[in-house]
């Protein structure tokens, strides 16, 4: 991802530094902020209520308008993790662009305490580019009868490159501007 930006976005240059200097490109973790989550409202945290009892829901996609990921930010994706003890998403298959993936069931991840899906290989997601996450949720229907749903934690791996550090800075949970 490193090389992908030094060449889109020359003359910039990759810092280490938490601070940038002249000419320079950062990188920070995925941030919740560049993306939509069920309810197609920008996240806050990676925490969001599923309110559909059963069937394919939209789980994340990018926060900008149809679903496509903020301009001056590329996201290295490897891989989610899912730190809840109850897990209510059983499948998952996305598109980055106009490519599309096949669908994963992840219902394996159940068994394990701290459950994470990473990738053997990770996705790039480019800037201005669609991304959508779908998956298969199982909330049980009497729940969501009563209570309106259930909550969910899924956590996007990697690593977020950004080209102007002034669209991060700012108070935390703040919205990302998309253009």
């Amino acid at each position: 991802m490193i090389g992908k930006c030094n060449v889109e976005w020359s003359p910039k240059t990759f810092s280490g530094a938490l601070a940038l200097g002249e000419n320079q490109y950062g990188r920070t973790t995925i941030i919740p902020r560049l993306f939509a989550g069920v309810l197609g409202t920008s996240l806050a945290t990676w925490r969001q209520f599923i309110t559909t009892a059963a069937g394919e829901i939209s789980l994340l996609t990018g926060a900008g308008a149809a679903g496509v990921m903020a301009e001056d930010f590329k996201v290295a994706w490897m891989g989610l993790a899912f730190p809840n003890k109850i897990q209510h998403i059983k499948e998952l298959r996305w598109n980055i662009g106009d490519r599309k993936y096949g669908r994963i069931n992840i219902e394996e991840l159940e068994s394990y305490n701290t459950p994470a899906l990473v990738f053997e290989e990770g996705f790039p997601i480019d800037e201005e580019q669609n991304f959508q996450l779908w998956g298969y949720s199982d909330v049980d229907p009497i729940r969501v009868a009563s209570v309106g749903g259930e909550w969910q934690r899924i956590v996007m791996l990697g690593a977020a490159y950004y080209k102007i550090i002034d669209k991060l800075l700012g108070v935390p949970g703040a919205v990302i501007s998309t253009t």
